[in-house]
């Protein structure tokens, strides 16, 4: 702790004071309240190290300093952009009733499943005026007449007495629910019922009026915005705003680019699944909350020894992994389906279940051989990732991990990307070095896609594309698909929310034009900021979408009609 407090008021440089910040907000944390998991896992030492990499790399300090810091990093350590953080009080409650949503989701037929989310049935209110939820307590009476006073609908939720389930009897009175009014300080930790009424609140992220101190610390926890309304007529004017966001969804195509849930131990042993509802920030009951019809799972490799030994290990790893995605899928057949083409995807979402594709994070995992890309179209991959934060042997990195940014394609490279545009597979320039971009430019036949990306205007991060990079991917004719990776979209890491995920999304439309701008969260893998921190937060964007003005027409293409097109043109060329 020492430590900690010692680099949160010990002044450097600028690279410093961005530790003291992360540094002084987790100790703050930790101090106040045990809002921080230091639980060991093979991501948080992942990323951990990288931490002290990127110390070591840019601050060229001495090795005591180096070394303190190491240990301010693994005390002060936040979890927060990797999973959201339970607090004792509640993390009893909420994930007994995340394993009763996992039960039903295992359990129920499609049919049933479908008419029971809210999500798929708000049309059904469309023309009715706004629908507003009031829990079971002595102020209902109360409420009622305030929602009726506004020209609103209230709907009263199932009473405390006599409900076998709580969890999924609240979940299931949710469909229709445009907005909940409780009582101010209502919420409480003593009183399981207050919870899971909130519980479904922050499921679903339904406007809510009626804060307590259990409810600021549960948004903590889950990393939700703050309350947005203070009174009755603000909510009002919110659920108008969701209802339309929600209608929307439900009638278009919407899908993450980049979702490294099949990635941890975790999805191997079965305790993570795209079945379940649980800490992990994606899966179909978060889908389902968040108004998601398809995702892309990814196979991702860290890099290794660019030899025969290494690639050999990558190519054998990599297949594991797509084999294990694919019988994840299969294990869950009732609820979603492996998607290859566009057409298949949009035939599953039609049928109520959720589209999954696969893509490869780091061309690595193709060992160095042009046949094994071939293997991976036979396999359902369809894009690839050409390296991750470290230089392969197919191209550069935008990493300061790199040799230079400024170098591009290696000659197997090029030769990587004519094969990928023969086979008709998506390459995508998400972690690439400029040059590389560049390179892939001059080379491809076909358009380009950046699956997890955001713009340095904005903020100047590696991963960030700058303007003449998106002006040229639009004349390209491919997609940037805009990510949720709290330092990549801001520096003060830790203060990271939706609104500076939206300003790099503006840019982008800006820059390229609304038909080459999509989302790629990069959830459970780095991805996750305050307000938009799993799959069932997704409903947010479209709500400030609409805010901002973007049309039905453009918001369509913003949630999965640009990356498609993008697909269906690539394929369509292959064989060329």
């Amino acid at each position: 702790m020492l430590i900690c407090l010692f680099f949160a008021i010990y002044p450097i440089n600028d690279f410093r004071d961005n530790i003291r910040l992360v540094i002084l907000k987790s100790t703050k944390a930790m101090i106040q309240r045990k809002t921080i998991s230091c639980k060991p896992s093979r991501r948080n030492l992942r990323l951990i190290c990288y931490f002290c990499g990127e110390v070591i790399f840019l601050s060229n300090m001495n090795k005591a300093i180096v070394i303190s810091v190491i240990a301010a990093a693994v005390l002060a350590f936040r979890v927060e952009a990797q999973e959201p953080v339970y607090l004792d009080e509640f993390r009893a409650v909420f994930e007994k009733a995340d394993a009763e949503i996992s039960e039903y989701y295992r359990t129920a037929g499609a049919e049933e499943r479908i008419t029971d989310c809210p999500g798929s049935c708000c049309r059904a209110f469309a023309r009715t005026p706004v629908r507003i939820a009031i829990p079971d307590c002595p102020q209902a009476p109360e409420l009622v007449a305030m929602v009726e006073d506004q020209g609103c609908i209230p709907v009263l939720l199932p009473g405390r007495e006599g409900m076998e389930n709580p969890t999924m009897e609240l979940r299931k009175s949710s469909i229709g629910w445009d907005g909940v009014l409780m009582p101010e300080g209502w919420v409480s930790f003593e009183d399981e019922y207050s919870l899971l009424v909130y519980k479904t609140v922050t499921d679903w992220n339904v406007p809510y009026l009626g804060t307590s101190e259990a409810t600021m610390l549960v948004d903590r926890g889950l990393r939700r915005l703050p309350c947005a309304v203070s009174d009755v007529a603000g909510l009002v004017a919110e659920a108008g705003i969701y209802r339309k966001a929600r209608n929307l969804m439900e009638g278009i195509f919407t899908i993450d680019t980049h979702c490294d849930l099949p990635e941890g131990e975790g999805y191997r042993n079965g305790t993570v699944s795209v079945g379940k509802r649980n800490r992990s920030q994606c899966g179909i009951p978060k889908m389902d909350e968040g108004g998601l019809k398809a995702q892309v799972l990814i196979s991702f490799l860290n890099q290794g020894p660019d030899d025969e030994e290494g690639w050999a290990a990558a190519v054998e790893r990599n297949l594991r992994q797509i084999s294990e995605i694919k019988a994840d899928i299969e294990s869950n057949s009732s609820l979603c389906g492996l998607a290859t083409t566009p057409q298949e995807a949009l035939a599953l979402a039609a049928e109520g279940r959720k589209a999954f594709f696969i893509g490869l994070e780091n061309a690595y995992g193709i060992g160095g051989d042009l046949a094994n890309i071939r293997k991976m179209k036979e396999l359902g991959i369809t894009y690839i990732t050409l390296c991750h934060f470290y230089d392969n042997y197919v191209c550069h990195t935008s990493s300061q991990h790199g040799e230079d940014p400024s170098l591009g394609l290696t000659p197997f490279g090029i030769k990587v990307v004519r094969e990928m545009n023969r086979l008709g597979l998506m390459i995508d320039l998400s972690h690439p070095s400029a040059g590389t971009f560049w390179d892939c430019i001059k080379y491809s036949k076909a358009p380009l896609i950046c699956s997890h990306s955001g713009v340095k205007a904005v903020y100047g991060h590696d991963r960030g594309l700058d303007d003449d990079q998106l002006k040229a991917l639009a004349a390209n004719g491919g997609v940037i698909q805009v990510y949720t990776v709290d330092n990549f979209l801001r520096r003060e890491a830790g203060l990271t929310d939706i609104y500076d995920f939206m300003e790099h999304f503006n840019h982008a439309v800006e820059v390229a034009g609304p038909d080459h701008v999509g989302i790629g969260s990069d959830f459970d893998g780095g991805g996750g900021v305050i307000g938009l921190n799993g799959d069932n937060d997704m409903v947010n964007i479209t709500v400030l979408m609409l805010k901002h003005g973007y049309t039905p027409e453009q918001i369509e293409g913003f949630w999965g009609g640009n990356f498609l097109r993008v697909m269906k043109e690539v394929q369509s060329l292959s064989g060329r």
